[in-house]
């Protein structure tokens, strides 16, 4: 028995209900030529046979009319008896142009935490809309290492393995499931593909340009704080069983796989460092109170991206600091309006500070994974960032300009970031400088804010 409130009937089906017409032929009949007659019987005049008569041809009339009024309800809804619809919503079918329809489950059916899942619903149907569907069965390619960045693709159902060529093996980097999300370099405009991605079965998929996609993340600002987030977390994934990384095994898992953990994740890191913090001409009093400054500044600066300082991983290096933030906080909020703050806060201190207690500040941010231990922080990506804001260029700039604070970030965040980010962020203002400090030599990007912040490419 159907539950639902609310159907429509086929048209000419006739109504179930009893009483639907005015008036009964039936009736109708008989009545009226009785009437004629009483009518002729009583007063014998021929005007009371011809009103009687009037009065007869009038029911065919209303009876014709209330048969065409039954039969145009009978293609229309009608309520029926019985609870209204309950369970989960039925799949929604992706009505896109593509090889087969593929149908998509109700908001809350994915993991939250991969790419679809975090979507709401309007996003959803909004990028769905942009998409083509599409079915890969087992060993198809989605994408080829070296090849063109030309889509992006939200994997709806099924298992892909991501991998590269060694010579002659192949080395499995990891392992995408449904809600996830393959080729997220095309939306970063780039232009070459880093690792073959093929089908461990039958995958039901999405695939949208990179310029809708682009389109897309415009209109969608929250949603782009999840793709770089993403991002992040696929610059270095932690090794599992077989060499690959990825999500918690499912019951349709492919192969072995280990849950990563907060330690080893990719966390923005920011590195701040005090210029001449054992200059002579501090006393250990002047020290203590340009420290004290700086972590009150930090604190001003980070509330402003809606971030405590106190909640965050923080290690004091003696003359700056070192300051994790969790993978779950997109780098765009700690930059974004973090960094207009600080530059802010510093020119206000420094016009108001003596000499000894002026402050010079150099920070450096990078993302990438952060290993956790009994005894604080370590990795490469920890390492790397020193060396920014320690390299002689970003040093040797900051003390010819006067700055009052000098920032000095990576290619990724340059690229992944501050091109495209909002809001007080002005990639015109950075140059590229060259990081050589010890075996380290790459490049990066530099702004300076306040003293003769004008800048040229060094």
């Amino acid at each position: 028995m159907s539950t639902d409130r609310f159907r429509k009937r086929p048209r000419g089906q006739a109504a179930p209900h009893g009483g639907t017409s005015l008036l009964s032929a039936k009736v109708t009949t008989p009545v009226t030529v009785l009437a004629v007659v009483l009518g002729y019987a009583m007063d014998g005049s021929a005007g009371a046979m011809i009103t009687g008569s009037l009065t007869f041809l009038t029911f065919p009339v209303v009876s014709v009319t209330n048969a065409f009024v039954q039969y145009m309800r009978a293609g229309t809804l009608h309520e029926t008896p019985g609870p209204p619809p309950s369970g989960p919503a039925p799949p929604l079918a992706v009505a896109v142009p593509g090889d087969e329809l593929v149908e998509i489950p109700t908001f809350g059916a994915y993991d939250e935490t991969t790419f679809w899942g975090s979507l709401m619903p309007d996003e959803q149907g909004t990028l769905s809309a942009l998409a083509r569907s599409h079915v890969y069965r087992k060993d198809d390619s989605l994408c080829c290492e070296g090849g063109p960045a030309t889509e992006v693709i939200v994997i709806l159902s099924g298992w892909t393995r991501v991998w590269v060529d060694e010579g002659a093996e192949q080395r499995t980097l990891a392992f995408r499931g449904a809600g996830e999300l393959i080729g997220e370099r095309a939306a970063l405009m780039v232009k070459n593909r880093s690792a073959n991605v093929t089908a461990e079965g039958d995958v039901r998929a999405l695939r949208i340009g990179p310029r809708d996609f682009a389109t897309f993340l415009d209109g969608h600002p929250r949603v782009r704080g999840v793709l770089e987030q993403q991002v992040y977390q696929r610059q270095v994934e932690p090794a599992v069983l077989g060499g690959a990384g990825g999500r918690a095994p499912t019951s349709d898992w492919p192969g072995p796989v280990a849950l990563p953990d907060w330690s080893g994740g990719n966390c923005t890191i920011l590195i701040t460092d005090i210029t001449g913090f054992s200059s002579p001409s501090r006393t250990d009093a002047d020290r203590k109170h340009v420290l004290d400054a700086m972590y009150g500044l930090l604190d001003e600066s980070f509330a402003a991206s809606s971030l405590r300082l106190a909640d965050l991983y923080r290690e004091d290096r003696g003359d700056g600091a070192l300051i994790v933030v969790p993978p779950t906080t997109p780098t765009e909020a700690v930059i974004d309006p973090m960094l207009a703050h600080l530059a802010a806060g510093l020119r206000r201190y420094n016009r108001r500070a003596a000499d000894p207690c002026r402050m010079q500040l150099r920070v450096a941010l990078n993302v990438g994974p952060v290993q956790r231990g009994p005894n604080g922080v370590s990795g490469i990506s920890i390492i790397k960032t020193r060396r920014m804001v320690d390299a002689p260029a970003v040093k040797k700039r900051v003390a010819e300009s006067g700055a009052d604070l000098g920032f000095v970030t990576s290619d990724f965040v340059f690229d992944t970031v501050i091109t495209s980010a909002p809001g007080f962020v002005d990639p015109g203002r950075y140059a590229r400088v060259r990081v050589r400090l010890k075996e380290t030599s790459q490049s990066a990007w530099l702004t300076l804010e306040g003293g003769d912040s004008r800048l040229r490419a060094v």
